[in-house]
């Protein structure tokens, strides 16, 4: 029983080291980030996913980390590949070729330009698989040694690629301009009548707008979208000048009320001083009299007796 224990023992080491002897040697794709400048980055309810959106013609760069954990000997990695789904690659040709060192991590930018004609449409949001190719020297003559890859939704959250063409690309960030004035001047905060008027206006503007936008028309949403902006100026210059006004007229009545306190308050003094004037007039007619008093009695007292 014993013997036949070691013997299985045996049979399971070498099987255990048979299996990792021929398992090919891995590496690993870290998270990869798409990069600015991206028009979104995140969930869109419209597409009820999370996407990075980029507009038609603008640079698009994915940053792909590769790390070394299985080849002391370095890591060497030939080509990175950006395969969307529809049917086209995007990829870093590496010449020369770049060594990941044991247990280093390498990162590698793969750069394209965006383009709405490859997207097919913006209301695809659309899947892609990172590969990574590695061969088996620096220099030529090389072999593939293998290919890692990554699907788009490895980790999360996941963003699929959207490209929006240009005009709705413009309408979008006219529609988003619009809103940031609209929530930080609302409607009912405008005090002049004109003004509210023309931001009353230019709501009803950004609502077709939206009414175009939604059916796919992004160049009458644009133009819609920019009429909006341009009532909403109108309006908020309105309101300026007109704030202008009423705080003249009321600096105005703060400087007429204050003239008026001061005119009062010189009448006041003047009466002031004609009272005091008044008092030290009747104060030294006292003293006259009580000189006077003073002086009779001295001479009723001085004066020579008779008889």
């Amino acid at each position: 029983m014993k013997k036949f224990t070691t013997i299985l023992f045996s049979v399971s080491l070498c099987a255990l080291i048979s299996m990792f002897a021929t398992s090919p040697a891995q590496a690993y794709i870290e998270r990869f980030t798409w990069l600015p400048p991206y028009m979104q980055k995140g969930f869109d309810s419209h597409y009820g996913a999370s996407v990075v959106i980029y507009r038609d013609g603008s640079s698009v760069n994915l940053i792909v980390p590769v790390d070394n954990e299985a080849y002391p000997n370095g890591l060497n990695v030939s080509r990175v590949i950006v395969s969307f789904d529809w049917g086209q690659n995007k990829t870093l040709n590496l010449s020369p070729i770049e060594q990941v060192g044991w247990l280093e991590t390498e990162t590698f930018t793969v750069s394209f330009t965006a383009s709405a004609t490859e997207a097919v449409s913006s209301d695809w949001a659309h899947e892609y698989t990172i590969y990574v190719e590695h061969v088996n020297a620096t220099t030529e003559p090389t072999k593939i040694v293998g290919t890692w890859s990554r699907p788009w939704n490895w980790w999360s959250p996941a963003y699929m690629f959207v490209v929006f063409p240009t005009d709705q690309a413009d309408a979008t960030d006219l529609s988003n301009e619009y809103d940031f004035y609209a929530s930080v001047f609302p409607t009912w905060s405008f005090s002049n009548i004109n003004a509210s008027q023309l931001a009353g206006q230019a709501s009803i503007e950004a609502s077709l707008g939206d009414t175009y936008y939604t059916r796919g028309d992004h160049a009458s949403a644009e133009t819609q979208y920019q009429t909006a902006l341009d009532l909403y100026s109108q309006a908020l210059v309105a309101e300026r000048e007109w704030q202008t006004k009423v705080e003249e007229a009321d600096l105005a009545i703060a400087l007429t009320e204050a003239d008026a306190n001061l005119a009062t308050a010189n009448a006041m003094l003047r009466q002031a001083d004609a009272a005091v004037t008044q008092a030290l007039s009747w104060i030294l007619f006292g003293l006259g009299f009580v000189f006077m008093g003073v002086a009779t009695i001295v001479y009723a007292y001085r004066k020579p007796k008779t008889g």
